[in-house]
Formats: structure tokens, sequence, C-alpha cells
């Protein structure tokens, strides 16, 4: 069975067609892309998956389920405009959006170690977001859409601002 499957999908915005009848079904376990220029229905496309703007006809399916919006704890998204609570401290912001992700407090602050850690980031934990580098704050969004583990990641220009 296909993780995530999107069949004759179409988007437009007015006049403008944003996405045309693009197909295609993504096995789990595998990585897929979506390249093209700017403009060419990929934010717009990851955007109608995670059931932030509806598709105009077609169908997407997680899972064999139409109802994407009942599995989205399944599925870590790193979107293209970053969003972090820039008064908040690392260690703070990232234990928010995991216990929202469905994560035991516990659990929670055992992940939250060992990506810091991994990222090396673990120096910077009690500081504030908006104290980190651009790309710094690019490692901490990327925690944020990974560390409940899910089934599916999605990320949207996951390389821009990124510190090595």
């Amino acid at each position: 069975m296909n993780l995530l499957q999107l069949e004759n999908v179409h988007k437009k915005f007015g006049d403008f067609t944003a996405v045309s009848d693009i197909s295609f079904s993504i096995q789990k376990g595998s990585i897929y892309g979506l390249l093209g220029p700017n403009g060419a229905g990929k934010t717009t496309t990851l955007r109608m998956i995670m059931d932030i703007i509806a598709p105009d006809t077609g169908t997407i399916t997680f899972s064999g389920n139409r109802h994407v919006r009942d599995f989205l704890d399944q599925i870590g998204y790193l979107p293209e405009e970053r969003g972090l609570y820039r008064k908040m401290k690392v260690r703070d912001v990232i234990l928010f959006i995991a216990e929202l992700k469905g994560l035991r407090r516990q659990q929670a602050l055992e992940e939250i170690e060992r990506w810091l850690e991994k990222m090396q980031l673990s120096e910077w934990e009690n500081k504030r977001i908006d104290e980190l580098s651009k790309g710094m704050a690019q490692k901490i969004q990327f925690i944020t859409t990974v560390i409940h583990k899910p089934e599916l990641i999605i990320l949207d220009e996951p390389f821009s601002g990124l510190d090595p």
C-alpha cells in the first residue's frame, strides 16, 4: 500500500493554474523529491497534502485514507516559511511542539536531548530562538519536524539558510 497517493490533483487561484492534474504515489521508506522552477506548484502541492488548502479536483490519500487531516500527527512538515516562537527558549519551544504532536513529556525530553546533541546545539538549549543564527533556528525547526518520529516527512525548501 502507498503511504501517500495523489490522483489527478488540480488547483487554480483565479485564472492561474498552480497545479495541473498531478498524480504520484510514495511508498513507505522511500525518498521522493518535487523539482521545478519557482511557480511550478511544488509548495501548493505540499500545502494540499497537509490539508492547508484544498485541491479543486482530484484525491489525496494517506495510508489509503482520504481524510488526511485525521493523520496529520503521523506527518512531519517543515514549511518554506519558518515559524518558531522567537521569545521562547530552544528547549521550551521544542518541548511545546513535541507535546502538541503527542509525545509524553519524559519521552519528549529524552528526544530533545538526543536531537540537540546530534545537531550540536546542546549549549544553546537555554537561549531564546531570537538569539540564534538563521541556520541554528533552521536546525531547531527541523528537530520539531521529526521529533515525533512521523511516518511521512515533508520538507519544503529544507536547506534554505541551514548551517552545516
